[in-house]
């Protein structure tokens, strides 16, 4: 059994700063323009004793997409636990500030240029991200709905396809890279336009007092 106490390992607080800086660079620059080489330099060793931790640079990249799904994940725990049940103006904006923090750290270009490299791993982020907000957004509506905020003549399916099929096109790096809005925006606009569809007269007043704001 590990225990879960015990203090890192030298080999483990290297790799974990490794992971760290690889992080900082590929948010900046993107994926295909720091090389293996890039990063022995940038963390002052040799390429070998790099690939003592990471043994190709996909490894690399996929690890460092497992962070984001732990930030993702996060979120959902947050949602879960952290937000009053049927709170649904406070669950909103406290939703759309931890969305922010995750959108303003992954630049359009940074998610273009991970397609376009590892459409593998690219792909399985966006699986990832689609499953939790799908639970997410299934989970809200369906606490608006017993509060008498949402429609009910709606089916729940439809208005979570609607929603995800608004993200899955407009938070596209390809439709961002055109844009003028930032993420945090566009992902505001899809907010709008989806919720106040599903909103009854009662709750139109109260995602628009609780959200659009603020």
């Amino acid at each position: 059994m590990i225990d879960e106490s015990a203090e890192p390992t030298k080999d483990e607080m290297i790799r974990e700063r490794l992971l760290s800086i690889a992080m900082q660079e590929f948010m900046q620059f993107g994926f295909s323009r720091i090389s293996m080489d890039d990063l022995a330099e940038r963390v002052g060793m040799s390429k070998k004793t790099l690939y003592k931790y990471f043994q190709s640079k996909e490894v690399l990249v996929r690890e460092v997409i497992e962070l984001r799904k732990i930030r993702i994940g996060e979120l959902m725990k947050f949602i879960e636990t952290k937000v009053p049940k049927h709170a649904f103006g406070e669950k909103i904006i406290q939703v759309s500030q931890k969305v922010a923090e995750i959108l303003s750290e992954i630049q359009p270009h940074v998610l273009h240029d991970l397609k376009r490299s590892f459409p593998v791993i690219f792909e399985e982020y966006e699986s990832f991200r689609k499953a939790n907000i799908t639970k997410g957004f299934t989970a809200a509506l369906n606490e608006g709905r017993a509060s008498g905020v949402f429609r009910d003549d709606l089916p729940i399916e439809i208005a979570v396809h609607v929603h995800l099929t608004l993200i899955s096109t407009m938070l596209h790096p390809e439709y961002l890279s055109g844009q003028q809005y930032s993420p945090l925006q566009v992902f505001q606009m899809i907010l709008k336009c989806t919720l106040e569809g599903l909103c009854t007269s009662k709750g139109r007043s109260i995602v628009e007092s609780s959200l659009f704001t603020k």
